[in-house]
């Protein structure tokens, strides 16, 4: 079972996106943050109480475009973390799919978001 944590500024796309993922029977928890401070200090937290791993984000789905740090900003310091979360970047924007799989995106989910696209990622 996955702990996902969905990361998007607009209120209404992330919260699609939140209920598409809670009605998935692979997730177990999914969480929403509505910008990459917020998504960052998140995953922190959930480091720092449990270094095992119990807590951590198994997944994070990224929007691109967001205020201050981007989605891509946001995959790059991931990357640097000893066990960083998988990344699929669910934006309106297809534009930015090379840079996301240079990434190591696992996935790259165009808008408006559909229940059988998102399961596929």
């Amino acid at each position: 079972m996955l702990r996902v944590l969905a990361v998007d500024d607009e209120e209404p796309a992330l919260g699609e996106l939140l209920y598409l993922l809670r009605a998935d029977p692979r997730v177990r928890a999914a969480e929403g943050a509505g910008d990459a401070t917020a998504a960052l200090r998140r995953i922190g937290r959930a480091l720092e109480a449990r270094p095992d791993g119990d807590e951590a984000v198994d997944v994070v789905f990224l929007d691109i475009h967001m205020p201050g740090l981007t989605g891509l900003d946001v995959a790059r310091l991931l990357a640097g973390f000893a066990r960083p979360p998988l990344v699929v970047f669910v934006t309106a924007h297809e534009g930015f799919a090379l840079q996301a799989f240079d990434l190591k995106a696992v996935d790259y989910v165009l808008k408006p978001v559909r229940r059988e696209r998102l399961a596929e990622a």
